[in-house]
């Protein structure tokens, strides 16, 4: 469930560190096997997914754009619960969509999904008003220059449209922190470090406020931060 919180009372925040854009194979850690632990998180994905087309009222024969699929579990649950719905991946890393691919191809749901290579601060393959939802999970922290890609989003997005953006967030209280401490335990040591950079990466509710209102979708967009995530929404929804 998605809910509410105020904001958190003042305190230091540690500097954001910059996680990088592309996740990529590495000698440690190759994409499928990344992909294995996502599966992992298959609950929060169709949370995730319910919430944007029943909370948020995407019609039928909607274009969706999602920004950052990765390996596309997001973007799979949403095609199968609605199947007029025609999904566009944005991914920047080349080893992501070839496990996405596989992964549409597997659940079959391949005719309603494309991917393409780019990165969304420069989303020049598409026309302006070209779709009538865009969504990103997970992808925020990565975004080094999001001023870019709010504005982007705006250009794309056709009026009316419906934008969401969920992702983590570096200020994490107190009970957040013990949570997180107890879960690294029971991860590998790899996906466990990865999760630490991505907190550290992440934005506070009041940086993600801020750098809003300097896009086009300044007075457009609704705030929601909770426990771990910060939850970006049409103001109106």
């Amino acid at each position: 469930m998605i809910r509410e919180l105020s904001k958190s009372k003042s305190r230091k925040i540690p500097p954001r560190v910059p996680e990088g854009e592309a996740i990529i194979d590495m000698p440690e850690l190759s994409m499928e096997e990344l992909n294995e632990e996502f599966k992992k998180r298959m609950r929060e994905y169709r949370n995730f997914v319910k919430f944007i087309l029943y909370k948020l009222n995407v019609k039928d024969n909607s274009k969706v754009l999602e920004i950052g699929p990765g390996p596309a579990w997001i973007t799979i649950i949403m095609a199968q619960e609605n199947s007029t719905l025609k999904i566009t991946g944005l991914e920047i890393s080349e080893d992501m969509i070839r496990v996405a691919n596989k992964n549409i191809e597997a659940e079959g749901v391949k005719d309603q999904i494309e991917f393409i290579q780019g990165s969304a601060e420069d989303m020049h393959q598409f026309d302006v008003n070209s779709f009538d939802v865009i969504i990103t999970h997970d992808s925020l922290h990565h975004w080094d220059e999001p001023e870019k890609i709010f504005n982007e989003i705006a250009r794309v997005l056709k009026p009316n449209g419906i934008f969401c953006i969920g992702d983590g967030r570096r200020d994490i209280g107190l009970g957040a922190r013990l949570i997180y401490n107890v879960m690294k335990l029971r991860l590998p040591k790899e996906i466990s470090y990865y999760w630490k950079t991505s907190i550290n990466a992440g934005y506070t509710p009041e940086e993600i406020s801020e750098i809003l209102d300097k896009t086009d979708l300044k007075n457009k967009y609704k705030v929601i931060p909770d426990l771990f995530e910060i939850l970006i929404i049409n103001k109106l929804q």
